[in-house]
């Protein structure tokens, strides 16, 4: 026997802007930037920082993970810092 789940659209809007849900993600990409910066390979002057932002859209919370270098895109592209420490984190 099927059970349909009708979801409330305000209730819903209202969960994914909490401030609970902004702690959890920032919190999740706090632990991924940690991750990053302790694998994270060197470029070739000053080091990358991780660091990470979250704020509240008009839908929902959200949570972005910044590697703060010129070379990181690089980086990325070469290593996957940010993929392997989103991996590594567990989350």
């Amino acid at each position: 026997m099927a059970v349909r789940v009708v979801l409330n659209p305000v209730g819903m809007r209202e969960m994914l802007r909490s401030k609970e849900v902004e702690r959890d993600l920032l919190r999740r990409g706090k632990q991924v930037a940690s991750t990053a910066e302790a694998i994270g390979h060197l470029p070739h002057e000053g080091d990358v920082e991780y660091y990470a932002e979250s704020s509240v859209g008009s839908t929902r919370a959200r949570c972005v993970v910044v590697a703060d270098h010129p070379g990181a895109l690089g980086q990325e592209e070469e290593y996957r810092t940010l993929g392997t420490a989103i991996d590594a984190a567990r989350l």
